[in-house]
């Protein structure tokens, strides 16, 4: 086990470089140059030359990039090249709430999404399972940021329950949770009914209840155990999108998280706050592989680990 955990851990290293490598190219060759958007217009020929040489851009792509994550290796993520913070500090700052975020968002999903998929599963064809398909078809049409300022609006304004944005305390997650997590409730729900309609009709639950065993062990010990292989991909999946996809939420709730950093890095071709953000998520959505992979195994002792 613990090799197989730390070849995964390893293969994590030419994917970073893969994506870093990747999304460091395109920023570098989009429209604009970064010395004018940090001088502003005014800015002699001089000056721009002068910035250029002091952040390496004057040296080739390869090179601007070797260097950075030569950086990188030492624990220096860089300086943002418009607001002069350190990136790192910054980045491990807004990270709480990011996590705070996606970590209730996906338990809300997930607690509700697959519970609802696997009543309506074993009661199929019945009110419950009717009106659990409906509720996943109209989450899954609701766009996050208008979710997002209608709760604003009857939760916040109308009836004073809820602060409408900030992150000043436990209350001001709830509502972007629920933004957040609406949509991936309704993945959720799906995938575990149709997981749990592909096991239920196999000849080993009909055999198990025909052979007397009560229905709630029939569920227990067979449906769930075997379709819960599906539903433990759709989490971790869900869960890293969670991350990687606040940006709305953040931005609607003036949240102060990775979400909202990248985006306006984005936005002004910030190199080193967009980096920094990629490589994290890279990191993150690896190590979310590696959790699902064992936890296949833990569910179904039939699934062996390549060793």
């Amino acid at each position: 086990m613990l090799k197989y955990i730390l070849k995964r851990l390893l293969l994590l290293i030419p994917v970073v470089i893969g994506i870093t490598f990747f999304i460091y190219v395109i920023l570098s060759a989009a429209p604009g140059d970064p010395a004018q958007l940090i001088l502003g217009m005014d800015a002699t020929e001089a000056d721009l030359a002068a910035l250029r040489a002091e952040l390496g851009l004057d040296k080739p792509v390869v090179v601007q990039y070797i260097n950075y994550m030569f950086g990188v290796l030492r624990g220096n993520f860089g300086t943002s090249w418009l607001s002069g913070y350190e990136v790192l500090p910054e980045f491990l700052h807004r990270l709480p709430n990011t996590i705070l975020l996606a970590t209730l968002s996906m338990a809300f999903a997930a607690i509700i999404g697959i519970s609802l998929g696997i009543v309506s599963a074993i009661r199929q064809n019945t009110f419950i399972d009717y009106f659990s398909l409906a509720l996943a078809v109209l989450l899954f049409s609701l766009p996050a940021f208008w979710f997002g300022l209608m709760a604003q609006i009857v939760f916040c304004l109308n009836l004073c329950w809820l602060p409408a944005a900030g992150v000043g305390s436990f209350k001001h997650f709830l509502l972007p949770s629920l933004t957040l997590g609406a949509n991936v409730l309704a993945s959720q729900l799906r995938m575990t009914r149709t997981s749990m309609l592909d096991v239920v009709k196999q000849d080993f639950i009909r055999t198990a209840r025909a052979k007397g065993a009560p229905e709630r062990r029939v569920v227990m010990k067979h449906v769930l155990r075997n379709g819960m292989l599906p539903v433990v991909t759709q989490v971790g999946i869900s869960y890293a999108s969670c991350m990687g996809g606040s940006v709305v939420t953040e931005s609607v709730f003036s949240i102060p998280g990775v979400g909202s950093l990248l985006v306006n890095a984005v936005k002004s071709r910030d190199i080193p706050v967009v980096m920094g953000t990629i490589i994290f998520v890279a990191v993150f959505v690896g190590i979310i592989n590696l959790l699902v992979d064992l936890l296949y195994a833990w569910i179904d002792p039939r699934v062996k680990l390549t060793h």
